[in-house]
């Protein structure tokens, strides 16, 4: 197996939307638990995928979880594989549970080898350094670039085009369409999809009420501070090697923040942010799992946990699951037909990481 598929196994990773002023009058394709859902932004069709608490009512406010896949992995694929289910705990806490879709190509790779690339633009352009210098080695091992991106350079291997404004272009749809409480919609996502919520919660954190970063975070350099102070969880994996927890090198040569600078940044400036103390849920009793937090029960609190047995897979699920998402359900097969279907969810299986965000998003819940 090559590194590229190594790195893309584990990296993940109510009507039609409008366009122009037609609409379409059939229902959108739907299973049990999702719903596919369509809009027009910058020039291209792009799909997400609804799911409704059985408690969902539309004369009354819910509360959004905004969820982003990783690199290689796609909408569908992230909630039935890498999460084994996070609906499910949607369904207990009563969220709405939004999982838009990356853009994505067709790698050039030898036959046999091709495969859907997706991604997310979680740093404009294709950068080989950052303000803190190089954000990739020398030998860096080179992944496929979009075609739309041109020449993306030794370092450069996510998308360009326009995620942030499909983003908030997503969060205003669902508040059009549903029966959204604005000042509970949160943002979160796996490895690239947790650097593309790094990202959103600088750049548009007056949408958010809480950010959540798996497995993910932005390069050296690009750190930052959201200009609307919130509430930051971020749980990492102590033997990840393809996003590690401390900055250094990853396998394939490229760097990363670490969670400590991420979190010195995300509340740069406020006394509270260098006074960590040691935290823990019940929700991580059985798990082994540790915890700080600074800025303690106000508007910035910020929580990081390591799972120190952890690599880059969803926090709690067990190793012999695929943790890569590079697969879609039978909902979204007809859009990207050449990945493959993904194994079904173990509804027996309990994950303290997809509790634990429940938890973290119910505790902070905007201006009320």
């Amino acid at each position: 197996m090559t590194n590229i598929h190594r790195l893309v196994r584990a990296l993940l990773y109510p009507v039609l939307a409008c366009v122009v002023a037609s609409c379409s009058t059939e229902a959108p394709p739907e299973t049990a638990d999702l719903t596919r859902y369509t809009l027009q932004h910058d020039g291209l069709e792009r799909e997400y995928f609804v799911f409704l608490p059985s408690a969902y009512d539309a004369g009354r406010q819910s509360p959004v979880a905004v969820f982003m896949h990783g690199y290689g992995g796609s909408a569908t694929g992230t909630e039935a594989e890498v999460t084994n289910g996070l609906t499910r705990y949607a369904e207990e806490f009563g969220y709405i549970m939004v999982f838009p879709q990356g853009t994505w190509f067709m790698s050039d790779g030898a036959p046999g080898e091709r495969w859907e690339v997706t991604s997310w633009n979680h740093i404009t352009d294709g950068l080989d350094r950052g303000p803190e210098g190089p954000i990739c080695e020398p030998d860096a091992e080179i992944f496929p670039c979009p075609p739309e991106c041109g020449d993306c350079g030794q370092c450069g291997w996510a998308s360009c085009n326009d995620d942030v404004g499909f983003l908030r272009k997503l969060v205003a749809r669902m508040a059009e369409d549903f029966a959204v409480h604005e000042q509970r919609v949160y943002i979160t996502g796996f490895s690239n999809g947790a650097m593309m919520a790094h990202r959103m919660g600088c750049e548009a954190s007056e949408l958010f009420a809480a950010a959540a970063l798996v497995g993910g975070r932005l390069e050296p350099g690009f750190e930052c501070t959201p200009a609307t102070p919130l509430p930051l969880l971020q749980i990492n994996g102590g033997v990840d090697e393809v996003v590690p927890f401390d900055g250094r090198a990853t396998e394939s040569g490229y760097y990363y923040a670490s969670a400590a600078a991420t979190a010195t940044y995300w509340n740069f400036g406020a006394a509270c942010a260098d006074k960590t103390e040691n935290w823990m849920s019940p929700t991580l009793a059985d798990a082994v799992v540790s915890c700080t937090i600074a800025c303690r029960g106000s508007d910035r609190e910020s929580i990081d946990c390591l799972w120190p047995e952890g690599d880059h897979r969803w926090p709690g699920t067990p190793g012999a699951r695929g943790s890569n998402g590079y697969c879609v359900t039978e909902l979204q097969a007809a859009s990207m037909p050449d990945q493959a279907i993904c194994e079904e969810p173990d509804p027996n299986q309990e994950t303290w990481g997809s509790r634990l965000l429940f938890e973290f998003f119910d505790k902070h819940q905007g201006e009320q």
